[in-house]
């Protein structure tokens, strides 16, 4: 990693005492710009780069390295950064890493940026091994495409998608034994496994990697999932809710647990696929007071306003439920008079709940991108799939 400071971004006495009387908006504010490479290979494009500050008290966007491998990250506030150079999202064959040369966050050094400062960092990042195989069909041998099998050691979690012949490769690792599970992600409706025909992460079989080298051959058969179709629309007007969260939940140890969830789409449509047989109750915009770790808002199935008034989902492979939709108030939207709420049933949302407060309308997520809760906010991230260890019966 290479480091390089230079002074404030305004130079010269002259043109700071000319910006003096301006309004403190215009003040310059910090940056991290940089080239990230590949030792003895050059540049390198389409590596996401982001600065998270410690303490988490804000948020920051990531940028990605252009055609040069370089990036700015720009309007940063002084504070101390933990830097990522990831090569995850593109799948790319080189080893994610934190500023300074760590693998891994624990190892990561913060990076301090003072006041007005625009610093240089650089990366050289090292090629990493990859695991290769093909998924298809237990019952048909057809391959299956748009499946996301993830590679997990320790901290380090990469995926890669199948393509139209159910082949997929995951690129990036570091030498390590991994543990490789297969799972549909809402894309396609298959029971997730684990490397081989496992069904959960103790049992399965390691696969050895070996940097850079690839280990191929690390198939899977998968067997179909049930799934749970339907949409979710604004109460009072029919109006499709996008970017609420549905889930199908089940009895677990504690209470119930999320067996799988689904985000809604512009149409309002949502999909909760690869689920094996059970029982589950479908809950739709669930959203939690912290200090009181009860709904806000949200309802259940059938306009139940409680997990025990809920009407239970019994579902087996390869089952397709649809229509089963919700209804819920915009949040978005200015309070209403208790008069004018009508006969809404979802949950203890009332005239004056923090979840019917006047806020901006979420922005549209762009292609490559989907709504996903962070640090209890709705934002736009990259389509890749979260890691789950859940059990497959």
């Amino acid at each position: 990693m290479r480091i390089a400071r230079r002074g404030t971004l305004l130079g010269g006495v002259a043109i700071w005492l000319m910006l003096a009387a301006l309004a403190p908006a215009l003040a310059a504010a910090s940056s991290i710009s940089g080239t990230v490479t590949a030792a003895g290979e050059g540049p390198i494009e389409g590596i996401e780069v982001c600065a998270r500050p410690e303490p988490h008290e804000f948020a920051t966007d990531c940028v990605e390295t252009d055609v040069a491998g370089s990036y700015s990250l720009l309007n940063l506030p002084a504070a101390d950064y933990r830097i990522r150079f990831s090569a995850d999202a593109s799948n790319l064959r080189y080893v994610s890493e934190y500023y300074d040369d760590a693998v891994y966050s624990y190892e990561a050094d913060l990076f301090e940026l003072e006041a007005e400062e625009a610093a240089t960092v650089d990366a050289d990042l090292a090629e990493g091994g990859s695991i290769s195989g093909r998924v298809v069909d237990e019952t048909t041998a057809e391959p299956i495409e748009g499946l996301w099998p993830c590679a997990s050691a320790e901290w380090i979690v990469r995926c890669g998608p199948t393509n139209a012949n159910g082949e997929y490769i995951i690129n990036g690792l570091p030498t390590n034994t991994y543990k490789v599970g297969f799972w549909g992600e809402n894309a396609v409706n298959y029971l997730a496994e684990w490397y081989d025909d496992s069904p959960t992460i103790g049992t399965s079989t390691a696969v050895e990697v070996t940097a850079p080298a690839t280990t191929p051959g690390r198939d899977a058969e998968l067997a179909p999932g049930a799934q749970i179709l339907g949409r979710v629309t604004e109460f009072g007007t029919g109006a499709p809710l996008e970017g609420e969260l549905v889930c199908a939940e089940e009895p677990g140890f504690e209470g119930y647990e999320q067996a799988g969830c689904g985000w809604t789409e512009e149409s309002g449509e949502y999909a909760i696929r690869g689920l094996p047989a059970g029982t589950y109750i479908v809950s739709f915009g669930l959203e939690y007071a912290p200090e009181f770790g009860s709904p806000i808002r949200g309802q259940w199935w059938q306009g139940a306003s409680s997990r025990e008034e809920a009407e239970p989902i019994v579902i087996a492979p390869p089952e397709t439920r649809a229509d089963i939709n919700g209804v819920l108030p915009n949040p978005y939207s200015p309070p209403k008079p208790e008069s004018e709420l009508g006969n809404w049933s979802g949950g203890s949302a009332t005239a004056t709940s923090p979840a019917l407060v006047l806020r901006k309308p979420l922005p549209k997520c762009k292609k490559g991108f989907h709504r996903k809760l962070v640090k209890g906010k709705k934002r736009c991230v990259r389509k890749h799939p979260r890691h789950r260890h859940r059990k497959h019966r």
